[in-house]
């Protein structure tokens, strides 16, 4: 059971200090995940799977790949190397501008890099040209993109012009991609680097099996997010960035809008895990790097690299994968592209290129400000400093600046055509948004607000009395509509917060609001007094209105011993006459479900649930031909992805309304302490869903003392005259001596017809 933390042992000429150096080697026999990342051990396969899917998802990543349509519009020839200027479409309406640098006379395939630019950067920038010729050179194929809003891809052609930073909209950057556009931009850059890497499969001068990629600064955010959604890269050198939760809150809204996003479903650590065991990577940074990191002036980037790589070690560790992941700070370094350095290029021939090929790589450097003056040129004004990019020790390799027209797909072009532009991806990302605007009936639902009045200023149920099976917690009703009286299920226990074993309680009213407590509570329990049963569901149809099936009606609850520190909860089942004598519950149906809701759709059954097994909860689906086996639908069907919510999402309550799956959902609620509310979806198969804009629909009601903090695990049902009654579990502010404290009610009309 090897593994190591080490001080790289690589000394270089610079300034630099090898730090936080981690190898992770395989780890036998440990298949799980310790507590922190999921309840009951989760295994980081499964885990993995489902960041890498929310990351893609979170980006707006295309699902289906476009023809790459390739072109080589001309090619330069240098004694040690060769420059294609190309094209690829990389989605409908969009197309890349591109160099492939590549070898002279080498005999078999070589390994390639990709290389990812940082804002302002592009194909023709100093480091870009700089980093072709060396890796070329070195015997790699290197292929540069232009990033969309640069170069050729910029409306007037320049370099420099950061154009995908949408500067002309200002702070309605969020709003305009979110409504508009309905494309992540770095999500955008993202998905060019993978089509990039898809070119490069297609070409027989290319190891397909030995592809890396680097990036610097913006680049190094792209080539972060490429190196862990695709496993075809092998290696990587990230320079000028570090996965961290404060780019959820400063830095451009590029970055900062999938950062916010990637805060609400993971940690930084995970997402480092997320590079093993297929791309050994290298953390490259400056420790003063104030660029990145302008409120600490670098010092929040080691804290972050630190805590990241100690982090994805223990994941690894438990997890019992190998992989290579480093990181090597330069003290008083700043903004640079590293991976012009002697330490990158070495980093990337050990991990890609066979021992037996690999060229020497020159000791001597050269300063890179002194040899962009050299060319008769100035590096930006930012960067022309000696901690940035100035003071940057690169392998001098002999490299020369050529002419971004000689290098050019287009010289003779005044303006690019819009189909390789910013402006040309956002008319057709725009179109494409149009396009696939919901259906009526689908929409009416997301348009107008959901206005539910409370019907009482006191709880509808409360606690019982001393000695009382409810007398510390009361929580999950389940109400049904049946020969005008309703018939309300829910969960009481006593005890402490650590000692709860809850039981179903039932209550009956006249009219949904004044419910008496049946005296004979609880009516159903297990015998064990220790398992609990946790948010009952009715078997549903239409509206939201209970079914019976040869006269029983049926249930649904989660099961857990509670007193346990990691509980399993399952699936259980059990059925009635009256709801009072109850068959036994069943034995567990399904593992890892908590808060079902259950219709049966014509002759099967379908079960939404709240997914427990591993942080953050989310919403899953499931199928039934008999309510008992059930199959899960590959991947969660509702997931963290609105501001507003927080940490997890829970107690789903599905209603099915003339062919249409409503769904109303708890999250806690961003910016309010210990707060959960109601969010509202929509969807026509059950399985897509589409969350109301105006979310949350229903919130805790801060004059109410016993409902202030908590309105959630709810029952909702629809009436003959289109309205609607919710009924929903409280919780007043912290301490919490009672978890859950009272049940209220409210309605709605509902929608104007």
């Amino acid at each position: 059971m090897n593994h190591r933390f080490r001080r790289s042992s690589i000394a270089e000429p610079d300034r630099r200090i090898p730090l936080l150096s981690i190898t992770f080697l395989a780890i036998l026999f440990l298949p799980c995940l310790p507590p922190v990342f999921g309840a009951h051990g989760k295994c980081w396969e499964e885990r993995s799977t489902f960041l890498r899917w929310e990351i893609a998802r979170i980006l707006t990543l295309p699902t289906v790949r476009t023809p790459l349509d390739s072109v080589v519009h001309r090619t330069r020839c240098e004694p040690d190397y060769s420059i294609e200027s190309i094209t690829f479409a990389s989605e409908p309406g969009s197309r890349v501008t591109a160099l492939l640098y590549l070898p002279r006379n080498a005999t078999h395939p070589v390994p390639a890099v990709i290389l990812a630019c940082g804002h302002g950067g592009s194909k023709s920038c100093f480091y870009a040209q700089y980093a072709g010729q060396l890796y070329s050179k070195g015997g790699f194929a290197c292929l540069v993109v232009d990033t969309i809003g640069e170069e050729e891809r910029e409306a007037e052609g320049r370099l420099g012009a950061r154009g995908h930073d949408l500067y002309k909209i200002g702070d309605k950057v969020p709003q305009y991609v979110h409504t508009v556009i309905k494309r992540m931009i770095l999500g955008k850059i993202v998905w060019d680097l993978i089509r990039g890497i898809d070119y490069l499969e297609t070409r027989a001068e290319i190891e397909k099996s030995r592809i890396g990629i680097v990036g610097y600064s913006l680049g190094g955010t792209s080539a972060g997010c490429v190196s862990v959604l695709d496993e075809r890269i092998r290696a990587a050198v990230l320079c000028g960035w570090v996965f961290s939760a404060r780019y959820g809150e400063v830095g451009k809204y590029c970055t900062r809008m999938p950062y916010s996003a990637f805060n609400r479903i993971l940690a930084h650590e995970e997402m480092t895990a997320l590079l093993a065991p297929h791309a050994a990577t290298l953390f490259f940074c400056g420790t003063e790097d104030d660029v990145i990191d302008p409120q600490e002036h670098g010092a929040a980037v080691v804290r972050d690299l630190q805590r990241n790589i100690e982090g994805a070690q223990s994941i690894l560790h438990a997890a019992g994968v190998s992989g290579a992941i480093e990181a090597e700070l330069v003290p008083g370094g700043g903004h640079r592209p590293f991976f012009l350095s002697r330490r990158a290029v070495l980093w990337m021939q050990e991990h890609l290129v066979n021992p037996r090929d690999r060229r020497p790589v020159p000791e001597a450097v050269i300063p890179f400000g002194k040899w962009v003056d050299s060319q008769g040129k100035q590096i930006e004004k930012l960067y022309n400093t000696e901690r940035n990019e100035r003071g940057l020790e690169a392998v001098d390799c002999g490299a020369v600046l050529f002419d971004p027209r000689e290098l050019a797909c287009f010289p003779d072009s005044v303006k690019p055509d819009p189909i390789y532009t910013m402006e040309g991806w956002i008319q057709s990302a725009t179109q494409a948004a149009k396009e696939q605007h919901l259906p009526s009936h689908l929409r009416r639902w997301l348009i107008e607000p959901q206005i539910w009045i409370r019907d009482s200023t006191e709880p509808i149920l409360r606690l019982g009395e001393k000695g009382a099976f409810d007398e510390m917690h009361l929580f999950a009703p389940a109400v049904a509509w049946e020969r005008d009286q309703y018939t309300m299920l829910y969960c009481g226990s006593g005890g402490k917060v650590e000692e709860r074993v809850f039981r179903l309680g039932l209550a009956t009213a006249k009219d949904g609001i004044h419910f008496l407590k049946f005296p004979s509570s609880p009516v159903l329990e297990f015998q064990d007094s220790t398992q609990s049963i946790l948010t009952p569901s009715f078997l549903r149809g239409e509206n939201g209105q209970v079914i019976r099936e040869n006269g029983l009606l049926r249930l649904w609850f989660s099961a857990a011993d509670l007193t346990d520190a990691t509980p399993l909860h399952t699936l259980r089942s059990s059925t009635t006459q009256d709801c009072v004598a109850w068959s036994d519950p069943s034995p567990p149906l399904l593992d890892h479900v908590y808060a079902p809701t259950v219709i049966k759709d014509h002759d099967h059954y379908r079960l939404w649930y709240t997914d427990v097994r591993s942080e953050p909860w989310t919403i899953r689906h499931a199928y039934s031909r008999d309510g008992l086996t059930w199959t899960v639908t590959e991947g969660p069907v509702l997931v963290l992805d609105q501001e507003w919510e927080r940490g997890r999402l829970f107690y789903p309550t599905v209603v099915q309304v003339g062919g249409v799956y409503l769904m109303w959902y708890g999250s806690y609620w961003s910016g309010h302490e210990q707060k959960t509310a109601l969010g509202f979806a929509v969807s026509e198969d059950g399985v897509i869903w589409h969350k109301h804009p105006q979310n949350p629909v229903f919130q805790p009601a801060p004059d109410h003392f016993w409902e202030s903090h908590y309105t959630t695990s709810q029952s909702i049902m629809r009436f003959p005259d289109g309205s609607w009654r919710i009924w929903y579990a409280t919780r007043p502010a912290p301490p919490h001596r009672n978890k859950y404290f009272a049940i209220g009610t409210a309605h709605w009309g509902g929608l104007a017809e």
